[in-house]
C-alpha cells in the first residue's frame, strides 16, 4: 500500500511540475523577460542556469550562491 501511495504522488507531482511549466512559459508562447537583479523564488534548470516568472526559456538567468549561502536566480 505504501509503495502504491509513493508513486500516486510522485506521479502526480510530475502533473503538477508539467501543468505549472506550461504556466510558467505561458502556453506555447514565449514571454519577453525585462528583469534585472536577483530574486530567491525561481525555478531551476539544475545545471546552473534559472528562471523567474513571468521569464521563461530561453531567458535564463544565472544561479548564484549569496554571501549566507542562500542560492539565488540573477539576471
Amino acid at each position: 500500500m505504501k509503495i502504491f501511495m509513493k508513486k500516486s504522488i510522485l506521479k502526480n507531482a510530475q502533473k503538477l511540475s508539467r501543468e505549472a511549466q506550461k504556466q510558467i512559459s505561458g502556453g506555447d508562447k514565449v514571454l519577453q523577460c525585462n528583469l534585472s537583479g536577483c530574486f530567491s523564488d525561481y525555478f531551476s534548470d539544475g545545471r546552473g542556469g534559472c528562471v523567474v516568472p513571468p521569464c521563461a526559456p530561453p531567458n535564463l538567468g544565472t544561479e548564484v550562491v549569496d554571501a549566507n549561502g542562500r542560492y539565488k536566480c540573477c539576471y
